[in-house]
């Protein structure tokens, strides 16, 4: 497009590619539009809001805003890259065991839970637009798939390393980190889009039990 900063290719939690900015001015322009969309999209939902809708909000003309994204469902798909990346990057560092070793790995994946239905109280009416699409669009499901398989190979590293140190249930660990982050995952998520304050924390209280006491062996065993 003419006029346009040029672009280069942004690391992916998916198979798209995105443009990103050289230049910083354009990236603070292409940032504004994400930041504006995210308010455009919580206050009147996805299919309300409309492009002009989120130049406005960010202080842009309308073309400014196709000069980096298609249109607003490109938009959400890099929000949706940016969502599922920063879980997976929060669960990877509570899993390395070099943030635990030494510790009681039992904290550790307590710590985490916690940690993941934390996450699911930013922008969450952003977390709920992202899985309405997913079950509308396959687009919207490369993302967490790739996020799925980055945190179930920090898992089985995690199982390793736990094993050594606290002992772990006999599990076939391929199959088990899939039963783990599906778990946690669509607990957190319902607990989000449906529950209260109280029913959330009781959610995640929970789950914490249910996972630590599959993969952990009893104390007295």
């Amino acid at each position: 497009m003419s006029g346009q900063d040029p672009t280069t290719p942004s690391p992916e939690t998916g198979a798209r590619s995105v443009r990103v900015p050289r230049q910083a001015r354009s990236r603070r322009t292409r940032d504004a539009v994400l930041e504006a969309s995210i308010q455009c999209f919580e206050a009147q939902g996805f299919d309300e809001t409309t492009t002009a809708m989120i130049a406005a909000k960010a202080g842009v003309a309308v073309g400014t805003v196709y000069q980096y994204f298609r249109d607003k469902r490109e938009i959400l798909l890099e929000l949706l890259d940016r969502s599922v990346g920063e879980q997976a990057n929060v669960v990877i560092r509570f899993l390395d065991p070099a943030s635990w070793q030494g510790g009681d790995p039992r904290v550790a994946v307590r710590s985490l839970i916690e940690a993941v239905f934390e996450v699911q109280k930013i922008q969450p009416g952003i977390q709920r637009i992202l899985w309405e699409r997913y079950f509308k669009d396959e687009d919207f499901q490369r993302p967490f798939e790739v996020m799925r398989a980055r945190v179930r190979e920090a898992i089985e590293v995690f199982a390793a390393a736990a094993d050594a140190q606290e002992g772990l249930r006999e599990l076939d660990w391929e199959h088990a980190s899939l039963v783990i982050v599906n778990a946690v995952q669509w607990n957190a998520t319902y607990a989000f889009l449906h529950g209260s304050r109280d029913e959330i924390k009781a959610i995640a209280t929970n789950t914490a039990d249910m996972v630590t006491r599959y993969i952990f062996r009893d104390r007295a065993d």
